[in-house]
């Protein structure tokens, strides 16, 4: 059975501007003026852009808001995405993921009564291979779902009591969500999960109890066969909810196989504030929570945190100045960004390029920015139209951050990198300079940011060497990344035929 949405074209941007490098706001799928657009997801490959949201109205109207673009988020088409096929009009947490092969992966909870999968192959014109993630429970609860994929593997956890499993759930499908297997990550808790993928495939999952009472850890190396025991990052977080925010997701990212990063909302401090904490030994142990920059004044919420393919860690959040919430507080969404796994962050930016109130209570509980090989892209809903509509902005990753660590021009890089701009072939000449011992990985990524290939070099001495990569795509643009310790650089490379 396939599902599809009645896409209508729209374009509606603002003619004002974000701080810079990020665009002008540009409205996303809609799907009509007396729907309030709340959490949103987006996901990218080249110049298709997808996202999903729910609907404030989501216990009066079936289905969610569902957009495509195929010129970079320039332009959208929208529609209404609904599947009635399960009995329950109830359309809720959605999210959307673009696998290595190009296909869509769209995901609906409906009502807390089962998660479904829907496929598409045609880049998210038509929808099919539907199949059930959860148990269908009509009288218990699955809630709060998010996942993650790479390759063929797909994993998803989420929350779920009255039922056999209970706790955290853990799912995995190794034929893209045709067939699922179910186990129980923990089944003493439940709560708001958050997962991520490191570079290699470590899976990290992470939990906040519902109201606050703890922030926890674990992870999996084995693909979720087997998790390691939970580690506390904060015992003593705290959260009450608000005009605009209520159970917000937390989230998580690994730049690298033993950096972790967290971010959620949390209003120990009197107000909500955007915190993080961050470990280097593989979520063993953690840093003290601190408050994101500018994030001390006025309500935060919403945060979310991803990593791009060179290890970059970027941060977006909900911003007001007033406190308490209310109707009349207007809102903004800031931006920040780590070089370093989190140690530093740099101070924030706007990337609307307005700020605008919120017609009803429900912002949503989750909105998100994802990166490729070239740009950052971010999706929200705001209320700058007279409903909560999607927004989006984009940013090129080499414009973000363009201001350079005042230690980077006295002194020499540790590592230098060399590949031809363009070649013919599948084989790729590396040439690179170490200045000091250290082991070293090269990894290879495509312009969607996946990485294709990594090579672990091994502990090289201060010296100048030559690599040759064989077996790699051609005709196509391909990044190469070389990483030693905390130091990384990345050069490009287009593989002719």
């Amino acid at each position: 059975m396939k599902y599809v949405a009645l896409l209508i074209p729209l374009l509606l941007a603002s003619p004002a501007f974000a701080d810079q490098p990020w665009d002008a706001n540009v409205r996303a799928a809609d799907v009509g003026d007396t729907i309030n657009e709340g959490e949103s997801c987006i996901a990218a490959d080249g110049d298709y852009v997808y996202c999903v949201c729910n609907w404030a109205e989501r216990s009066r109207y079936a289905g969610l808001t569902y957009g495509r673009s195929t010129d970079g988020g320039a332009t959208w088409t929208s529609g209404v995405w609904k599947d009635t096929s399960v009995g329950i009009s109830w359309h809720s947490d959605p999210f959307i993921m673009v696998d290595d092969s190009h296909y869509v992966h769209l995901y609906c909870q409906f009502s807390t009564t089962v998660l479904r999968h829907y496929l598409s192959t045609d880049h998210g014109v038509t929808w099919s291979d539907t199949a059930d993630v959860s148990e269908f429970l009509p009288n218990g609860t699955v809630d709060k779902p998010w996942g993650v994929m790479r390759g063929n593997n797909i994993y998803v956890a989420w929350q779920q009591w009255g039922a056999v499993q209970q706790g955290i759930i853990f799912a995995k499908s190794t034929d893209r969500g045709r067939t699922w297997n179910r186990t129980v990550a923990d089944s003493t808790r439940t709560g708001i999960t958050g997962i991520c993928l490191s570079p290699s495939g470590i899976i990290y999952l992470m939990n906040r109890y519902w109201g606050g009472d703890g922030v926890f850890c674990t992870r999996s190396t084995d693909q979720g066969t087997t998790w390691a025991t939970w580690v506390t990052v904060d015992p003593t977080c705290s959260y009450t909810e608000g005009y605009g925010d209520r159970a917000p997701l937390p989230s998580i990212a690994a730049p690298t196989d033993s950096n972790v990063v967290i971010t959620w909302v949390d209003d120990g401090l009197g107000d909500w504030d955007i915190v993080y904490c961050r470990s280097t030994d593989s979520g063993q142990t953690w840093s003290s929570t601190a408050r994101l920059p500018d994030s001390s004044a006025g309500g935060q919420c919403k945060g979310w945190v991803t990593a791009d393919y060179t290890g970059r860690l970027h941060f977006m959040w909900y911003h007001t100045p007033s406190w308490p919430t209310s109707s009349s507080s207007r809102w903004s969404v800031r931006y920040a960004y780590s070089d370093d796994y989190g140690a530093t962050i740099s101070p924030s930016i706007r990337l609307t390029d307005t700020t605008f109130t919120s017609p009803v209570t429900f912002l949503g509980e989750y909105h998100i920015i994802v990166t490729d090989s070239t740009y950052a892209r971010a999706i929200w809903t705001d209320g700058r139209g007279g409903d909560n509509d999607l927004f989006f902005a984009e940013a090129l990753l080499a414009d973000l951050g363009v201001q350079e660590n005042a230690w980077r021009v006295t002194r020499l890089p540790e590592l230098e990198l060399s590949v031809p701009a363009i070649t013919r072939g599948s084989a790729l000449p590396i040439n690179f300079t170490v200045r000091r011992a250290g082991r070293l990985t090269l990894a290879v990524f495509d312009a969607a940011g996946r990485m294709l290939v990594n090579v672990d070099i091994g502990q090289r001495a201060a010296g100048d060497y030559s690599e040759l990569l064989a077996g790699l795509p051609t005709g196509q643009a391909l990044f190469v990344k070389l990483t030693s310790g905390s130091e990384a650089v990345t050069r490009k490379a287009l593989l002719l035929r």
